[in-house]
C-alpha cells in the first residue's frame, strides 16, 4: 500500500501547532523560500556558509541529523528532536542565519523564507523510516535536475553516505565579532570551521559500518536506474549541473504551486491514525488549556512540551 496521506484543518489557531507525540521522534523538516525563488543556488560561497550554519547550529542545539539536502528553492532535513523546543530553537537559528548569510551573498533585501517550516513525525517502522530516507536522496533526480543524487552541486549528504563519511564542514562567520572590530563581513579572521555529524537512522543503527554504507549505494544505484529509465520512456534527460549554476537566483519557476504537506508520514492507514489520534487528543488538552488561561485561571496545566500562548490583553484601569 502507497504511503496514506490525510489533511486536517484547525480553525482555532492561526499558527499549525507543532506536534511530536514521542520524544527522540524521526522529523522531516521543510522550508521553503518565498514565491519558489532560486535563493538557494548552488554555489562553492552558499555551501560553504549554509554547512557552516547547520553545523554551528547542531552544536548548539545537540541535534541529532541523519540526512539533509538544500535545493535551489527548499530543504529537506531529517533528524531526531527530542523536543518540540529543542526542534524549534534548531531550526529558528538554522533558517535565521542561513537567511542573512543567502541575502548578502544575493544582495536579497526581502525575507528568504515563505513561511514557518513545516515538520511531520515519521512513524518508528523500518519501511516509513526507509521511504522518508529515499525520498530525500531522490530530491534533485525526481526534479530533472541531475541524472543521480550524487551530481546534485549543492549541500547534500548523498555523496558523503555514499563515500561512508558521518562529517561535513563548513564555514560560519562571528558577524557581531567583525562588526565590533570594524571589519569587512567576508574576512575569514572572524570565521572558524563548523563540523556536521551525521548518525545512522534507527533502522540502520544496529548494522555495521559497512552494512550502512551499502545500503546508502544500493539506494543510490536504484534512484539513478529509475531516473534513467524515465528519462529512455520520456526522451527526455536532466537540465544537468552547469544549468543548475546558471539560475539567477531571483528568479522564480513559472505556475509555482508546491504541493500540501502531509502531517505524518507512515506506510499504512492503521499507523497514520494512531498518530493522527495522538495528535487530536493533545489538540484538544492544548485547546481546553489556552480557554482556561484566557478565563483567567493563572495555574493551569499545559499538555508536556507545549508553549503557551500570550497571556490576554487586560485595559488598564481608569485613573
Amino acid at each position: 500500500m502507497g504511503e496514506v496521506r490525510a489533511f486536517v484543518v484547525l480553525s482555532f489557531v492561526g499558527r499549525e501547532p507543532r506536534f511530536i507525540e514521542t520524544p527522540g521522534r524521526v522529523v522531516e523538516i521543510t522550508a521553503r523560500t518565498i514565491h519558489g525563488r532560486y535563493l538557494l543556488r548552488p554555489s562553492p560561497v552558499v555551501n560553504e556558509l549554509v554547512l557552516g550554519v547547520v553545523g554551528r547550529a547542531q552544536a548548539k542545539y545537540d541535534m541529532v541529523l541523519f540526512a539533509f539536502v538544500f535545493m535551489s528553492n527548499h530543504m529537506h532535513l531529517l533528524a531526531k528532536a527530542e523536543s518540540v523546543q529543542q526542534m524549534s530553537l534548531f531550526m529558528g537559528f538554522a533558517l535565521g542565519n542561513i537567511a542573512r548569510e543567502v541575502g548578502v551573498v544575493h544582495q536579497w533585501r526581502q525575507k528568504i523564507w515563505a513561511r514557518r517550516y513545516h515538520h511531520a513525525p515519521v512513524k518508528d517502522d523500518e519501511a516509513d523510516q526507509i521511504s522518508r530516507f529515499r525520498y530525500l536522496l531522490k530530491n534533485g533526480c525526481k526534479e530533472d535536475l541531475v541524472a543521480s543524487p550524487l551530481d546534485w552541486p549543492g549541500v547534500t549528504t548523498a555523496s558523503a553516505l555514499h563515500n561512508g563519511q558521518r562529517e561535513l564542514t563548513g564555514r560560519w562567520f562571528d558577524r557581531t565579532a567583525a562588526y565590533r572590530a570594524g571589519r569587512p563581513r567576508g574576512d575569514r579572521e572572524f570565521s572558524s570551521v563548523e563540523t556536521v555529524r551525521l548518525s545512522p537512522m534507527p533502522f540502520l543503527a544496529d548494522r555495521s559500518a559497512a552494512d550502512q554504507q551499502r545500503f546508502v549505494i544500493d539506494s543510490v544505484r536504484q534512484i539513478e536506474e529509475e531516473t534513467a529509465e524515465r528519462h529512455r520512456a520520456n526522451g527526455s534527460r536532466p537540465i544537468g549541473a552547469r544549468l543548475v549554476n546558471s539560475q539567477r537566483p531571483h528568479a522564480a519557476p513559472k505556475n509555482f504551486t508546491p504541493s500540501p504537506a502531509p502531517r505524518f508520514h507512515a506506510s499504512n492507514r492503521k499507523a497514520y491514525q494512531e498518530l493522527l489520534e495522538a495528535r487530536r487528543n493533545k489538540v484538544a488538552a492544548y485547546r481546553w488549556a489556552a480557554e482556561r488561561l484566557k478565563a483567567g485561571e493563572r495555574d493551569v496545566e499545559f499538555p508536556h512540551d507545549c508553549f503557551p500562548p500570550g497571556l490576554p490583553f487586560v485595559e488598564p484601569a481608569p485613573t
